[in-house]
């Protein structure tokens, strides 16, 4: 059973493999994302430049730069939101989890995936990303009443 999500937030697919990429885009955009595809991890790294991006899924083994790479290059950085970093790959064993993890991945998913697996940790994701955006209204509300009564607003920044 599909179920849309209720934001349209971009996910970025990378993967040098046709197939691979094509069978994620059709079920992302069956689950109501949109999607964006790159074939590397450099040309990856350079849509994260230009674009917001919430989710990135990436392949472990590319040419150029692999998925590791790619993932602690974006934890590198300071983005204006959180970025949720799956890992899609054969690899299997317990040491690969562990240095996913280590290098920044949020999760870790062996293929062929399992539809319903990847629309439930997507599903973590939607969560993730709408815990921050709660966090930056609230912060942003806190500073707008700040800015008409001082009092007010220092205390609405210390209860958030």
């Amino acid at each position: 059973m599909l179920v849309k999500p209720k934001s349209r937030m971009p996910i970025l697919v990378v993967d040098d493999d046709l197939t691979s990429v094509e069978i994620l885009e059709h079920f992302l955009k069956e689950l109501g994302y949109e999607v964006f595809v790159a074939y590397n991890g450099h040309e990856a790294d350079e849509m994260i430049r230009d674009r917001d991006f919430r989710v990135v899924i990436s392949d472990w083994e590319m040419p150029e730069m692999n998925g590791v790479e790619l993932c602690r290059s974006i934890r590198k950085r300071n983005l204006g939101s959180y970025v949720y970093f799956v890992l899609l790959t054969s690899r299997g064993g317990t040491h690969d989890l562990i240095e996913a993890l280590e290098a920044g991945a949020d999760d870790f998913i062996c293929k062929p995936f399992q539809p319903d697996e990847l629309r439930v940790r997507l599903h973590a994701a939607d969560r993730i990303a709408s815990l921050e955006s709660r966090d930056l209204l609230i912060f942003a509300l806190a500073k707008l009443t700040e800015s008409r009564d001082p009092e007010t607003g220092a205390h609405l920044e210390r209860m958030q």
